[in-house]
């Protein structure tokens, strides 16, 4: 079978996407991509950051960081992961940026985010946003720059997951259709002007995080969360480079500090959207929930010797995050951020001095009275093999 092979440059990215035998996306791609520039070069001594080929009557992506390739039956769910992989390539080259998954859009100014949650309505949400004059930064994935912790608009098509929601107004299905150039079997694409989907790299403050969460039956509430629970969400929907761990906890601990915090459950989106217009109407009568931030400092750095065998103690160089009774954790290494709970927290507060497992023991059984003690044991070994094969404890031989 004849190789059609494609490669395109994307923005100012080094290296190219590589397409085999499937050309024919390209038709799609002013769509998908408003505000890139795409310019095909030459395959010889390009070495390409993504594959994607037609093998089969299969989709099948390839890239470094992913383990094995990522297959897929039809062509719409096939640029659904283009688009996502492209995003974690264009961050991963970029130094300056972090990226997360979720919705944004502008409120007088400033940007509300919406961290994913699995079927929770961030796509429909943006939709509706949108269809009230509230302009878009993107429905699925929005960069933050490192040096301000801005938002930035990614420049990509809002999609909708098929079929709509039955309980959608008529409005909003008017707005949908009017601005539907693109249907496949499981989604569809949006095409937006200007003033309702920010363009390719339109930077704005954000002011606060909502986190999602629809119910059959809701109506719309808006309720204040902790800065713990906010951060291990967009800890959990952080894809950027591993090596930059320590400085990701950073920003991205002191961002959502600065910034309100909100669970807002609903159940239809159109009554979901008066109440976010509502509230974030103006930002001048809002400031930040307040921080419950303890801790933000380095472990342990001295030079460790002599560990006798059987203890154990934390790893120099570890960044941490303390809020009430939860720590996040990075690892000197940048290889990953790590969150601790109630338990989690207490040992790794243990493990500032050399200490058996035994010792451990009797103190969590001491501070945690209403635990068994088969419980606690558990917890422990098993905390410390996860800190061990992370490379966040040194232990005694």
């Amino acid at each position: 079978m004849h190789k059609d092979t494609l490669h395109l440059i994307f923005g100012d990215m080094s290296n190219p996407v590589e397409l085999i035998n499937c050309r024919h996306l390209t038709d799609r791609f002013s769509l998908i991509f408003p505000g890139w520039q795409i310019i095909e070069v030459s395959a010889e001594h390009s070495s390409p950051v993504l594959s994607l080929r037609l093998e089969d009557n299969n989709y099948v992506l390839e890239s470094d960081w992913l383990e094995k390739p990522a297959y897929r039956k039809n062509e719409d769910a096939a640029i659904c992961l283009l688009v996502a992989e492209l995003m974690r390539a264009y961050v991963h080259e970029d130094r300056g940026l972090l990226c997360l998954h979720g919705a944004a859009a502008e409120f007088a100014g400033k940007l509300v985010l919406f961290p994913s949650n699995y079927r929770a309505g961030k796509s429909i949400l943006s939709a509706c946003l949108a269809a009230s004059g509230v302009r878009l930064f993107g429905d699925d994935v929005l960069p933050i720059s490192l040096l301000d912790a801005a938002g930035i608009a990614p420049g990509f098509a809002p999609r909708l997951r098929l079929p709509l929601p039955d309980n959608l107004g008529s409005e909003t299905r008017d707005f949908i259709n009017k601005h539907n150039r693109l249907q496949g079997e499981q989604y569809l694409y949006l095409d937006l002007e200007n003033d309702v989907l920010a363009p390719r790299g339109c930077r704005l403050p954000i002011g606060a995080f909502v986190l999602l969460e629809r119910e059959e039956g809701a109506r719309p509430l808006l309720e204040i969360v902790s800065e713990a629970e906010v951060l291990r969400q967009v800890i959990w929907q952080n894809f950027s480079r591993k090596a930059e761990a320590p400085r990701i906890l950073r920003i991205l601990s002191e961002l959502v500090a600065s910034s309100q915090r909100f669970r807002l459950r609903y159940d239809r989106a159109e009554d979901a959207v008066r109440l976010l217009q509502e509230n974030f109407s103006d930002w001048a009568i809002h400031s930040a929930n307040g921080s419950n931030r303890k801790t933000l400092a380095e472990g342990h750095t001295g030079i460790i010797e002599d560990l006798l065998p059987g203890h154990y103690l934390r790893k120099p160089d570890i960044s941490i995050v303390q809020i009430d009774d939860q720590v996040f954790l990075a690892d000197g290494q940048g290889a990953a951020i790590h969150h601790l709970n109630r338990i989690g927290t207490a040992i790794w507060s243990l493990l500032a001095e050399p200490i058996t497992v035994d010792e451990m023991t009797n103190l969590l059984i001491t501070a945690f009275p209403d635990l068994e003690r088969n419980s606690i044991e558990s917890d422990l070994h098993n905390l410390i093999d996860e800190l061990l094969s992370r490379n966040l404890l040194l232990t005694g031989s």
